[in-house]
């Protein structure tokens, strides 16, 4: 018995040794690592993550597209801190807003910015895994804040469906009668990583695991899904439902967000690998006809609309450029970003419209030339 209680002794001392080199290894390795999110639970996503933190993003097992930053004042990966009141052009969406693939300068937010000859004309509000039930909610938090004059919405495959099923740390919309209720499942309080990490920083190793591999219990363990998961589920994938949703949303979002529909652009994004390559096309989270259904409504209401799939497809025929990180990320690159910043500012101030602009900005002859201090 003591020559077993032995043997275990050592063989546990190896692998803790081992775990301790190989963190040792990884602490020295571009590991995805350093974003927190805020514990303002009331005032998420508004206040994205912990403000000030320095972080490293990394894609996959081979560490690509690294990029080093650090978080404003209101928890976002943007190159300057927000100002309460400032009248800005708002970009909300989920990680292709978030962008944490790409150096600031060249998001849609940075590039629209550019192009009003105000980079702090326009904040990224973005966080990965939003939908539009929290796109409401946010609208209404960064009206309150910061008093928009106009918005630009990016919507992926799945915004409306993914609004019905509730998720611990999100919103979510509850059918209630003919209209929806806004619930809220908040993410707060003491967790065990949260203790480890105040007691002995960042590992490396789990970071590399979870975050760049994207390893997830769920991927090996099948949970039991209680009557209300399933009946959500089903509700996700009811085409009337979904029309409701966005009947609901757009209906609701002018007054949440404080600005009138024709300063709202939406970008409707595409499945851009199924035009470089058809076959490596991904499998539709919501049909083509709840997308032109949103399309559709969104310009009988008023609103700033582009189905962004046949700009893609006219731009890549003529110059064969990937707008993506293409085979590995399905997330916008730099080019990607520009076309929707072009769209979005055709949209919104093409043709000499004035009412959208932020108000720290003033009207210019040339574009090109960057707006006078006021």
């Amino acid at each position: 018995m003591r020559k077993l209680f032995s043997r275990l002794t050592w063989l546990a001392a190896g692998a803790l040794l081992a775990l301790i080199l190989l963190e040792g290894v990884f602490r020295l390795l571009p590991v995805s690592m350093g974003l927190h999110r805020t514990e303002q639970f009331k005032r998420w996503p508004l206040e994205a993550y912990q403000p000030g933190q320095r972080y490293t993003y990394s894609k996959s097992w081979q560490f690509l597209n690294v990029r080093h930053g650090v978080t404003n004042n209101y928890g976002h990966p943007a190159s300057f801190d927000y100002r309460q009141r400032s009248h800005p052009v708002v970009v909300i969406g989920d990680s292709f807003v978030e962008s944490l693939m790409n150096s600031y300068e060249d998001t849609l937010q940075g590039q629209l910015g550019a192009r009003l000859g105000s980079r702090e004309s326009v904040y990224g509000l973005g966080f990965a895994g939003l939908s539009a039930s929290d796109f409401l909610a946010l609208s209404r938090l960064a009206r309150d804040e910061f008093a928009p004059t106009a918005a630009v919405f990016v919507i992926i495959d799945g915004d409306f469906s993914e609004s019905l099923l509730p998720g611990l740390g999100t919103y979510h919309f509850v059918p209630q009668g003919d209209s929806f209720r806004l619930a809220y499942l908040p993410l707060h309080g003491e967790t065990l990583l949260k203790a480890v990490r105040g007691k002995i920083g960042e590992l490396s190793f789990y970071r590399y695991i979870f975050g760049n591999l994207g390893f997830s219990l769920d991927s090996v363990v099948k949970f039991s899904r209680t009557k209300e998961q399933s009946k959500s589920e089903r509700d996700a994938s009811d085409p009337a439902l979904l029309r409701r949703v966005i009947d609901y949303f757009l209906a609701e979002l002018p007054s949440a967000i404080g600005v009138p529909a024709q300063c709202i652009a939406f970008l409707l994004d595409s499945d851009r690998y199924a035009i470089y390559k058809p076959e490596s096309a991904s499998v539709p989270k919501e049909t083509p006809e709840i997308r032109r259904y949103f399309l559709d409504q969104a310009e009988r209401l008023g609103f700033a609309a582009s189905n962004l799939d046949p700009v893609f497809r006219a731009r890549y025929a003529s110059e064969h450029a990937k707008f993506d990180y293409w085979p590995n990320d399905r997330h916008w690159n730099r080019t990607g970003h520009g076309v929707a910043a072009d769209e979005a500012y055709r949209l919104l101030f093409g043709a000499g419209k004035r009412e959208c602009l932020p108000s720290m900005d003033r009207p210019r002859a040339n574009p090109s030339q960057p707006y006078a201090s006021p």
